[in-house]
Order: structure tokens, then sequence, then C-alpha cells
């Protein structure tokens, strides 16, 4: 994989930061959460959050993606119609009951699949040849200020060994 589809880092008002990856977040206690988003460049980070109708997936927006402001007051925070259409935003790539596979928009070659694994909404993907419940990416950028990215890792829990597995994707 290469970062030449990182869109993301292409547009300066959406260069996000991210917490440490080991890092453990208010919103992890959250029945919803499915995984985080993270950057070097500062503490703010983003939830990518189950969204159900009645129990169900809702397979055309499976997906609420937000801000929590660790650099302000922890509030949590909407994104704007650019940073979801141009950065972290995702499409839905197709459905079926209760289940949705999904790209992020800032990296088309990672499919998720949002599934329930033993009653609990995961999101699903392949880390390091493997499929995994996907906890976690974190993105370093070359320097603060820079559109740049040095280096993404994707974290994850093994779906049959339940171990952590880590792959590095870098330019």
């Amino acid at each position: 994989m290469s970062f030449s589809s990182f869109q993301l880092f292409r547009f300066p008002l959406l260069v996000v930061a991210l917490l440490l990856s080991t890092t453990v977040s208010r919103a992890a206690d959250s029945e919803a959460l499915l995984f985080q988003f993270y950057r070097s460049t500062n503490r703010n980070y983003l939830c990518y959050d189950v969204r159900q109708t009645n129990g169900q997936l809702d397979v055309q927006k499976p997906i609420h993606v937000y801000w929590i402001r660790a650099e302000e007051d922890g509030a949590q925070k909407e994104l704007t119609f650019i940073q979801r259409k141009l950065a972290f935003g995702y499409k839905v790539v197709s459905h079926k009951d209760n289940e949705a596979t999904i790209h992020l928009t800032a990296y088309k070659k990672l499919l998720i699949r949002i599934c329930q694994q033993n009653g609990k909404w995961v999101a699903l993907t392949t880390i390091n040849g493997q499929e995994a419940r996907l906890t976690r990416l974190f993105v370093q950028m070359k320097s603060p200020n820079s559109l740049n990215v040095e280096y993404v890792d994707i974290f994850g829990l093994s779906t049959s060994t339940n171990a952590e597995v880590t792959e590095r994707i870098k330019q």
C-alpha cells in the first residue's frame, strides 16, 4: 500500500492530530465506538461510531464520525462538510442485511466491514495479512506544520487469536 491515496494530507485546512497510539480515551467506553483516528499534530482525535436504527445497522449511513476536542475542553464536535467529503468521511461500497462495507475517504484501499460479532458491533479489516477488528489509526506527519505523511499505523485485534496486530504504511 502507498500513501498516494491519502487525499487527506493535500488539504491544509483538514490536517488533524492524533494522540499517542496507546492513549485510551473517554469515548472508548461507548458501546457504539468502532475505532478511533489519531494524528501526531495535536491531541484532538476522531471517533467512528456505529449508527443503528431500531437495533439494526443503518446500512445507508452506518457510521457517525465526530471529533473529540482534547486540546480544548474534550467537547464532541461534528465534522464540517469539507472534512467529511475530503478527509475523514467514508463511502459505503456495499451492504446487505445488517452489514456494510466501507472505505475511508482518505484511504480507499482499506476496506472495512461493519457487522456484529459475538453481539457487539465491530469494524473488520485486513491488517498485516490477517482479519482483525480495527481499533485505531495513527498518522505521523513529517513535521507539525507539514501536509506530508511519514507513515500511518493501523491497529487491531486478530479475529482468530485476539492478539494485537499492527501494520505500518510508509510513503
